[in-house]
């Protein structure tokens, strides 16, 4: 089966769990993903509620067809009484062979640098290897955002690559880390 994650599933930890986004969780998403800190890193930074309302709508929409389509999940802290939206992780399983997915993070600058990032990531990371089978698991990391590739060293992933002015993110050329662990790697 590999529809999408519609079980929620909790962190290693237990701090945390992360959930499939949904039309309701439109309004905390885009927050968090307009603040500068964290849209100066991001490839999707919506502008409206409804454009992330439309992504969960086309996310529940998708059934088994999730190949080649970014995943969102919600990171929700279960740390305080109701379980708040923290920030998000996202996967893309590309659909050639279905074996190798890439992924990123997004989180709220209130809840960075405690951990959260980390955990969050690496349940995402055990998840999909347990579930989907993958092979390689990789990132793609703006050389500059240190914060994230500290995060990624952290939990296994090792640098396969720095690409020079390879992507052409928010009018100019920058370069890329890759960044990537294999399931044998993982721990």
């Amino acid at each position: 089966n590999m529809n999408l994650p519609d079980n929620i599933f909790h962190s290693g930890e237990g701090r945390l769990r992360l959930r499939p986004m949904v039309v309701g969780d439109a309004e905390t998403v885009l927050s968090y993903r307009c603040h500068p800190e964290v849209a100066r890193y991001q490839g999707w930074c919506p502008e409206t509620v409804t454009e992330v309302a439309d992504h969960a709508r086309k996310m529940a929409d998708m059934g088994e067809a999730i190949y080649d389509q970014v995943i969102q999940l919600v990171v929700e802290t279960l740390e305080t009484p109701d379980p708040h939206i923290i920030g998000d992780v996202a996967f893309t399983i590309e659909g050639e062979t279905k074996s190798q997915a890439e992924l990123g993070i997004a989180l709220d600058p209130d809840y960075q640098r405690q951990g959260y990032g980390r955990e969050a990531t690496r349940a995402l990371v055990g998840y999909l290897f347990d579930n989907y089978d993958l092979h390689r698991i990789h990132v793609a990391i703006n050389p500059a955002n240190h914060a994230s590739r500290t995060l990624i060293e952290k939990i296994g992933f090792r640098t396969e690559g720095h690409l020079k002015q390879s992507v052409f993110f928010k009018g100019k050329w920058c370069d890329e880390i890759i960044m990537a662990v294999l399931r044998q790697e993982w721990k």
